[in-house]
């Protein structure tokens, strides 16, 4: 062989076979650089500098490198296997000229050279010109000032060197080992090998149905928060088998019903488009569904980290009522006085400017409500958590100090307030003891104590059923728990403060240090434990957590975006190649050249917006297990997150019809050339 021959042919190859090769290359270019940008800012100095969490924020960043890493090496794997396939009558056709199989695999290794230099040399660069613009949109998620500076990260250029360099060279293996099975009559008959009709699988269209409906039913009935965590998975994976089962043996059975319906087939459109689908669905099926997949998952990432993101403040209300916030649990009266002086004396002390404060005692009973009946039981014994009630007992003398209204009960009455009780009755039975309710409250008279998970409620009663709970409580929990009755108590110390966040940092510090003295001076039981934090100090570890979750999410979200833009600009490329020879037959037997037209708009719509809807379809079905994920994070405005999830599904809607109008362009321009 004449020297340079094979360089020549990698080159003129690429050339040739630009309109696959460049988005190719463009995936590859972006998965680099996307890389780089997770290991830069893994690496970057001014990371420790600018955030007091950074420890939190690059463990955050590694778990996404790595669903980043695995969506690359399938992608790209992915990707690549089209550009073969389309390439399959060309290398054939080499074969046949004489070329043998290592001639070949040596053009193949020289174009992998080329497209490999061009893919790291592009996809570094952009990834070192990104990097900053990567770093100040964390660092503005995250709410910390811009740091000036500029700087390469040595370790992302060799992490990408290396890693890209085995997929490249899989890639290699894959396509040489696909030249070396494949026969030269095969290659270049390539796309042209006839399909028979797919027959109407219907037990595999059945098991999608089911898988779904299954997927769908644990999505819409599970109630718990903590089961909706296990749930989560197993909901995932029904869904994804019942997408590709419906997308691959549902479609097949739909177009034969279709088929059927004579009056709906024998119309030029449809029957055009039914007929070509009918015959191409099978290899159609799974990158329509795999579009659907990528879309669901741009659409939960985006929307809840969204949502956890601009929820911030309904989440640090939640967790922390006041400005400053300490709960004291596990302690006799004498220790609550004794908490209650303390704080008041600190407040004067420091000359605190008092907005408002809260100095509450109460103690509080896991239990369970079975229909109607609340069980004081051992916590072991409360499995299914949608029954799980969080019982706070507040005396009724401390109702009046907070409310300034005497209830007037007697023993056996009470003022009751229940979160998510439809059916409110005048008693109540709490194991064998009925309890008259005098009234049901509209508003817990607690400002804190609320569970976000489970089912709340509180009971204002007399002194002696105070005790009596009380009791009830310490026999029940004597095999779990060691705290006497008396000395479980819990109080809520809760403060105001006027001025900005600095100020509030300022005077609320010396309020908790006096508190957490009293523990270091053996002034409260051995059993007791603080749970205390300043809201605005709380900002900066919360802003590390959930800002980075929406900077990986954007990230992902992203990736996943481009994965969907190249399987369908991969489907228009393909699909316009198998149609074309097919409606230049349509048109030499007499359809005109705008019902041609016509035809191939029904069909890409009918193709490409299916995965759309589909995905629509599955995030409507996983709101109600989502959001109560999402009470796990302290997230309790729904109406934020169906706002954010219904923007998302908006945006996503305009971007998904972008891409389909731009790839629609070579569909028309492949099946219209003459």
């Amino acid at each position: 062989m004449r020297k340079g021959i094979f360089s020549k042919l990698a080159v003129q190859n690429i050339r040739n076979n630009k309109s696959t090769y460049i988005p190719y290359m463009i995936t590859c270019i972006f998965c680099i650089a996307m890389i780089y940008m997770m290991e830069f800012l893994r690496d970057c100095p001014t990371l420790d500098r600018a955030v007091r969490h950074a420890a939190e924020v690059r463990m955050i960043l590694s778990t996404g490198e790595v669903v980043v890493v695995i969506f690359c090496v399938i992608f790209l794997i992915y990707s690549n296997s089209f550009l073969m396939k389309r390439r399959q009558k060309e290398i054939g056709l080499y074969n046949i000229l004489g070329l043998e199989r290592n001639h070949i695999g040596i053009v193949l290794l020289l174009e992998t050279i080329f497209t490999t230099i061009l893919s790291l040399t592009g996809g570094i660069a952009i990834g070192i010109l990104a990097s900053k613009l990567s770093l100040l949109l964390l660092l503005r998620l995250l709410h910390i000032p811009a740091v000036l500076g500029f700087y390469i990260s040595t370790k992302g250029i060799i992490t990408c060197l290396l890693m890209f360099g085995a997929i490249f060279l899989l890639i290699l293996l894959l396509n040489l080992r696909r030249i070396h099975l494949s026969r030269p009559v095969e290659l270049l008959r390539g796309n042209n090998t006839g399909e028979r009709e797919p027959k109407a699988k219907w037990l595999m269209a059945l098991l999608g149905f089911i898988c779904l409906g299954i997927g769908y039913y644990l999505a819409i009935t599970t109630e718990s928060p903590i089961k909706a965590i296990t749930i989560f998975l197993l909901a995932v994976i029904l869904v994804m088998a019942g997408t590709y089962l419906l997308f691959t043996a549902g479609s097949i059975v739909i177009l034969k019903f279709l088929r059927r319906r004579k009056s709906f087939y024998y119309k030029t459109g449809n029957f055009i488009s039914i007929s070509g689908m009918l015959y191409r669905m099978k290899q159609n099926a799974v990158g329509l569904a795999s579009i659907c997949i990528l879309s669901t998952g741009v659409l939960l990432m985006i929307s809840m980290t969204v949502s956890i993101y601009f929820g911030m403040n309904d989440i640090m209300v939640n967790r922390y009522p006041y400005d400053t916030d300490i709960s004291i649990t596990g302690v006799g009266e004498e220790e609550c006085q004794t908490a209650i002086e303390t704080f008041e004396k600190a407040i004067s002390d420091n000359k605190v400017p008092v907005d408002k404060k809260a100095e509450e005692i109460y103690f509080t009973i896991i239990s369970r409500i079975d229909h109607g009946q609340i069980q004081i039981a051992e916590p072991g014994t409360l499995t299914e958590s949608g029954s799980v009630l969080t019982l706070s007992l507040v005396r009724q003398s401390e109702y009046e100090k907070l409310t300034g209204t005497n209830p007037a009960l007697q023993d056996g009455e009470i003022l009751a307030w229940a979160s998510k009780m439809t059916e409110k009755s005048d008693s109540l039975t709490v194991n064998d003891s009925v309890f008259s309710v005098k009234k049901w409250l509209d508003n817990s008279p607690l400002t804190c104590g609320r569970d976000i998970v489970y089912r709340n409620a509180v009971f204002v009663v007399t002194d002696s059923d105070f005790e009596k709970f009380d009791k009830m409580r310490t026999e029940m929990y004597k095999n779990t728990s060691a705290t006497p009755a008396g000395q479980d108590l819990t109080v809520h110390l809760g403060l105001d403060i006027t001025g900005s966040d600095e100020t509030k940092i300022a005077y609320g510090t010396p309020v908790l240090d006096a508190i957490k003295a009293l523990q270091d001076n053996g002034q409260l039981s051995d059993n007791s434990w603080i749970t205390s934090g300043i809201r605005a100090q709380e900002y900066d570890s919360y802003y590390a957590d959930n800002g980075s979750l929406l900077f990986i999410g954007i990230f992902l979200g992203s990736l996943f975006l481009l994965g969907t833009a190249m399987i369908i600009y991969y489907k228009q490329i393909s699909e316009g190649y198998e149609d074309q020879n097919r409606f230049e037959i349509m048109q030499k037997v007499g359809l005109s050249h705008r019902e041609v037209k016509s035809s191939i708009r029904r069909q890409i719509l009918m193709v490409f917006f299916l995965p759309l809807l589909m995905a629509m379809l599955h995030i409507s079905m996983a709101f109600p297990l989502i959001r109560r994920m999402l009470l796990l994070f302290g997230m309790t405005n729904t109406r934020l997150f169906i706002g954010c999830t219904a923007g998302t599904v908006l945006i996503f809607a305009l971007v998904y019809g972008l891409i389909y109008l731009m790839t629609a362009k070579s569909y028309y321009h492949i099946v219209e050339r003459r």
